[in-house]
């Protein structure tokens, strides 16, 4: 998932964060966005799905 030199320091919640992000998209077969956290929208990788997402936040 990632990588990291071991003199720079990691961020435990971010890692936590796409943990969750990997089990819902396998669950619910739904993109998370860049940023996205637990119970944020998601979005249908196909067209229509996508054109639904960023209406809706990005209004």
């Amino acid at each position: 998932i990632t990588v990291n030199d071991l003199p720079v320091g990691r961020n435990v919640d971010e890692i936590l964060r796409l943990v969750q992000a990997f089990q819902y998209t396998d669950e619910h077969g739904e993109v998370c966005p860049a940023g996205w956290t637990p119970g944020a929208a998601t979005l249908v990788a196909d067209p229509n799905g996508s054109k639904a997402y960023f209406n809706k936040t990005h209004q």
